[in-house]
C-alpha cells in the first residue's frame, strides 16, 4: 500500500465517522447502497467530507460508477496523486 493508499483510507474513515457516526464497522466491500443501505444524501454528505479531508473535488460520474468504499478508494488514487 503506498502512502497515499494509506491517506485516503485514512481520511475515508475519519469522514465516516464524521458523516455517518452511526455506522460501526463498515466493510470496505459492501454495496453502499444496497448492503450498508446508504441513501444519496448520506452518500453525498459523506463525498464532502471526504472531498474536504483529501482537498479533491470528486467528479459526480464518479460517484455513479462506484459501488463500493474500496472501489471509491481505488478511483480517488489518480486524484489525488494529481493534486
Amino acid at each position: 500500500m503506498t502512502s497515499n493508499q494509506a491517506h485516503i483510507l485514512k481520511a475515508m474513515d475519519e469522514a465516516l465517522k464524521t458523516a455517518l457516526p452511526e455506522l460501526e464497522n463498515v466493510d470496505y466491500d459492501a454495496a453502499l447502497t444496497g448492503d450498508i443501505g446508504l441513501d444519496s444524501v448520506q452518500i453525498m454528505d459523506l463525498m464532502m467530507e471526504i472531498e474536504d479531508r483529501l482537498d479533491i473535488s470528486i467528479p459526480i460520474e464518479l460517484l455513479a460508477e462506484t459501488h463500493t468504499l474500496n472501489e471509491l478508494a481505488e478511483r480517488l488514487v489518480p486524484l489525488v496523486n494529481s493534486k
